[in-house]
């Protein structure tokens, strides 16, 4: 028997789709475990409390998550940054089906990364901080900014692994790191920041097709190619950065609008909670 046989005819696409299919279901075991047995609090007091406006939050951050990106689409053509080759769902993997598990794989990151980066880490950090006599709203300052460093940090071996320029990778995480972060603070639930790094992956890759470039298996709305690497990369350059910046005005007014507060004083009252938990 050839041993071909024995080999994976798998393209980019399924890889992406079996790595993140398989890390949600590992962390989904894993949250449980960790909230009984380390952490010893509700996995509600990570920002799962549902409700109808966690629900309206998740659909607002997917949709905020897509502008951010749109945004980023009209820069990279205004600056000739990338140029659209076609339109329409690519041929080789043309399915509703195939766009429907991109979107629940994508949906499988957002959930695992803010539980990670935004759930459990600023909550920790927050009450370890505050433990230690550090105010709420500085406490509340420093575990995002540590946890967007974090975020960051991690996209690094992927860079590597791409060719990429990791300083531009560093600051376009972080970027969005810290908006994410913002988004947690501000509604002190998961259901935004989850919904805009949904929107935002999902948008990049299948509906503007921006990160899905030279990607093969991956199905796009609209299929582009960059005309330019570097600085002015669409994909990890200034377009992005931005756009995000934009981002960050958005995710403001929206938490303005919905009556929100910065919530390093939920966060302490968390720390002198926990014990009734």
């Amino acid at each position: 028997m050839s041993t071909a046989a024995f080999t994976f005819d798998l393209n980019s696409g399924d890889m992406m789709l079996a790595a993140f299919g398989g890390t949600t279901v590992v962390m989904v075991a894993l949250l449980g475990l960790f909230a009984r047995h380390l952490d010893h609090r509700p996995v509600r007091e990570y920002g799962y409390r549902l409700s109808r406006s966690w629900w309206y939050d998740l659909v607002v951050g997917i949709g905020l998550g897509m502008i951010v990106v749109a945004l980023t689409f009209v820069i990279g053509r205004y600056t000739n940054s990338l140029r659209v080759t076609g339109t329409g769902l690519l041929p080789e993997t043309a399915s509703v089906g195939r766009f429907l598990l991109f979107f629940a794989a994508f949906a499988g990151v957002a959930f695992y990364e803010e539980y990670i980066y935004r759930g459990s880490f600023v909550t920790n950090a927050v009450e370890g901080l505050s433990a230690r006599g550090i105010s709420g709203p500085v406490a509340t300052t420093l575990a995002v900014l540590t946890s967007t460093l974090a975020f960051a940090a991690i996209h690094v071996p992927g860079a590597i692994a791409g060719e990429a320029n990791i300083s531009l990778v560093l600051v376009k995480t972080g970027l969005l790191g810290g908006l994410l972060g913002i988004a947690y603070i501000w509604t002190d639930e998961l259901a935004f920041p989850m919904g805009v790094h949904l929107g935002v992956n999902y948008a990049l890759m299948n509906v503007f097709g921006i990160g899905a470039a030279k990607v093969s298996g991956v199905p796009t709305v609209l299929t582009v190619e960059h005309t330019t690497t570097g600085l002015w990369s669409p994909a990890r350059g200034i377009p992005i950065f931005l756009a995000v910046l934009v981002g960050y005005v958005l995710v403001f007014a929206w938490a303005r609008w919905r009556d929100a507060e910065p919530t390093a004083r939920t966060r302490n009252n968390h720390v002198h909670g926990n014990s009734d938990s």
